[in-house]
């Protein structure tokens, strides 16, 4: 059997550190992105949607009681939306993609869910500009810096 052996040692082990340590620094620092203008505006309005009762979760449940035979009760457009302010953004991930911690408030105040923070995921479209995707978790959040791309739900224990 062959084997092979490398020796590194003085300024050739010190220059292979370097070299690893600025490819990982690179990679790390490459997975802080910025928020756009076009991206906080996509933020802006799934969380409105969300806060006025038009958000996915609200049309899922719609669905499951149209499916049931229940008649169909669609919400009520409040005449005044709620302003949504963010008072921190901060996201990880690709340039195109990423995962938006996003702390918010709602008219002044407390949003009307009450959670203060929530992690968006955020994606370009194809044809230019920004769309959310879904929601996330601050697991999602933190694994998205390290650049691990595995959508590993660690409640289920499932991929």
């Amino acid at each position: 059997m062959l084997e092979t052996r490398i020796d590194l040692t003085g300024w050739k082990a010190v220059a292979i550190a370097a070299l690893i340590l600025a490819v990982s620094g690179y990679r790390l620092y490459s997975r802080f992105q910025t928020v756009t203008d076009d991206g906080r505006e996509a933020l802006r309005t799934w969380l409105v949607k969300d806060y006025t009762g038009r958000g996915p979760k609200d049309l899922a449940r719609r669905a499951a009681d149209y499916q049931a035979g229940l008649p169909d009760r669609p919400p009520d457009v409040p005449t005044v939306l709620p302003r949504v302010e963010f008072v921190s953004l901060s996201s990880h991930g690709m340039r195109d993609a990423m995962i938006v911690r996003c702390e918010i408030s709602a008219d002044g105040g407390g949003p009307p869910d009450g959670k203060p923070v929530r992690y968006l995921h955020l994606t370009a479209k194809p044809g230019g500009g920004w769309m959310v995707l879904s929601e996330g978790d601050s697991y999602e959040y933190y694994v998205a810096l390290l650049g691990l791309r595995s959508r590993y739900d660690y409640r289920s224990g499932q991929f």
